[in-house]
């Protein structure tokens, strides 16, 4: 296993795998170091997902093209690229959201994702490469790189500060999947019997409910608050992007992945959140 990225891995895998330190928007310098790999699966995960917009893009899109670039003289059996749900459908125009559904981020990272999947289609359609996309919904668990995301950062703040801030009115909804549902779907996919068929394919990876913010926010706080012997509150921040485009209706289908890949994501909140909590308040 080889992994490439500007960080080092974290220290739990870092001896099973061999780490290339790198920056994907560097084309030569990325295929200098590649070069000489024989890749038999790509997984791209690596993105930008906050900062100024012109970073976010020029951080995703070109450090996509770049990739794949490298990878078009010796093309692996498959590329999977992460990809983004809620960043790009927004509220549903029709219910279930399935991979057809319109496409309208308002976001520069969206935008980015957006561009980042063209990409990846077109080296698909022109080059015939193996690229298959993954628009994923909300990832929590335990892991480092989840630090930021929904679940996990209301869980930090609760531990660490004693409140969780929600932005907005709370009346979000979003989609939560587990991170050992997400990773099971990568290592369907990682194996599956006959590759040459998810090339081109875009599959919405989901869990198992939707959930709006606030009472999200509560049921964290129900949680830790005996974990601390600590009443966690709950309080409200300004909205991070105009209420009337933040996302209010979203009953996403991943029925396309379930058949494609024989598997159901299994952990629900009610599961997950204390598995979480569990994780991160360790001694």
């Amino acid at each position: 296993i080889h992994t490439i990225d500007l960080k080092p891995p974290p220290k739990e895998i870092a001896t099973k795998t061999h780490h290339i330190t790198q920056d994907l928007t560097d084309f030569e310098s990325l295929r200098s170091d590649l070069k000489s790999l024989k890749i038999d699966v790509a997984v791209h995960l690596a993105a930008l997902v906050s900062g100024d917009p012109s970073q976010v893009l020029r951080a995703n899109v070109d450090g996509t093209a770049n990739l794949l670039e490298t990878l078009r003289p010796h093309p692996p059996k498959l590329i999977i690229v992460a990809s983004t749900a809620a960043q790009l459908y927004r509220n549903a125009q029709y219910m279930p959201i399935d991979e057809k559904h319109p496409i309208t981020p308002v976001t520069s990272y969206g935008l980015s994702k957006h561009l980042t999947e063209e990409v990846a289609r077109f080296y698909y359609r022109v080059h015939s490469l193996p690229t298959t996309i993954f628009r994923q919904t909300n990832v929590y668990g335990p892991a480092p790189v989840q630090k930021f995301t929904v679940i996990n950062k209301f869980i930090e703040d609760a531990l660490t500060k004693g409140y969780i801030t929600i932005f907005g009115d709370g009346r979000q909804v979003r989609n939560f999947i587990h991170i050992d549902d997400l990773v099971q779907y990568y290592v369907e996919a990682i194996h599956y019997p006959s590759p040459e068929r998810l090339a081109g394919q875009v599959f919405n990876i989901s869990g198992p409910e939707e959930y709006q913010i606030k009472p999200l926010a509560e049921k964290i706080a129900s949680y830790i608050t005996p974990k601390i012997n600590k009443k966690i509150k709950v309080v409200h921040g300004p909205p991070s992007i105009p209420p009337e485009q933040d996302i209010h209706i979203f009953n996403i289908s991943s029925r396309k992945a379930e058949l494609f890949f024989n598997f159901k994501p299994r952990i629900t909140l009610v599961e997950g959140i204390p598995k979480t909590i569990a994780e991160m308040h360790e001694p």
